[in-house]
């Protein structure tokens, strides 16, 4: 008996190898078509297309089948890598000052060449580098200084009506999403204020019980009411401690070392 063969088999014979030759052609200029140019700031100033100092240029996309490559300025050589990370650094003083295109020419290891698609950038002078941060930072601190009034309104417009001089000492307070602390010119505590202008070492706030001004860090709810509790002990004697002068410091430091031991 004859083995018979499908009549369809050599067809998608044929077909299977057409689309293996076209994926093999088709796969590695795909990948080749994904690269592009990235420029980083090292040291320096950068707003947007707008650039001064230290910058690096880097090739992004797949670097497996990539020979050499080589950074452009305006066309001509910056430099030629060979090894990843495809990567090289450039000073935008070295050339003169206004637009300039990056690109790179990537060379495969078959032979084959792309031009990558070029990024243009502005490389400014140190009078247009001012120019172009005042025109950052006046807006910005336009805007911080509004943020401060407001906050300062808002704060006195929230005290008004309320008794001179904060609560009853020992009354218990609501701190508030943005939490208690320890007044530094009146040591009562008080809570802080969301309008209040945070720094980096506290907010700038006011007291709400001596209604002064100062720098505030937050302290743990335990420490806020041992600080009700002890103000509480103090009224009820001869009304608040008086802070002690530095003659009177000086003093209980000296005493206090009589009694350290070697």
């Amino acid at each position: 008996m004859k083995n018979k063969t499908c009549p369809a088999l050599p067809i998608l014979t044929g077909l299977w190898l057409a689309l293996t030759l076209l994926f093999a052609s088709v796969i590695p200029a795909l990948a080749q078509d994904g690269y592009r140019v990235n420029v980083n700031k090292e040291f320096g100033f950068a707003n947007g297309s707008e650039i001064r100092g230290d910058f690096s240029i880097s090739l992004i996309g797949d670097e497996s089948n990539i020979a050499s490559v080589t950074f452009l300025i305006d066309g001509q050589e910056l430099a030629v890598v060979s090894q990843a990370p495809f990567k090289t650094n450039f000073k935008t003083q070295t050339y003169p000052n206004g637009g300039h295109q990056l690109n790179a020419a990537v060379t495969f290891m078959d032979g084959t060449t792309q031009t990558v698609e070029a990024k243009r950038f502005m490389f400014l002078s140190a009078d247009e580098e001012r120019g172009s941060m005042s025109e950052i930072l006046v807006p910005l601190l336009a805007v911080v200084f509004g943020l401060m009034v407001f906050g300062i309104g808002a704060q006195f417009l929230a005290g008004r009506g309320k008794p001179a001089g904060g609560p009853e000492p020992g009354t218990a307070r609501s701190y508030g999403i943005a939490g208690g602390s320890i007044c530094p010119r009146c040591k009562r505590p008080t809570p802080r204020h969301v309008f209040g202008f945070n720094l980096v070492v506290g907010k700038l706030d006011r007291c709400e019980n001596c209604g002064k001004w100062s720098i505030m860090r937050a302290y743990p709810i335990d420490v806020l009411r041992a600080a009700e509790a002890a103000e509480f002990k103090v009224e009820q004697g001869d009304g608040l401690a008086p802070e002690k002068s530095e003659e009177e410091k000086l003093r209980e430091m000296l005493d206090d070392s009589r009694y350290t031991k070697d």
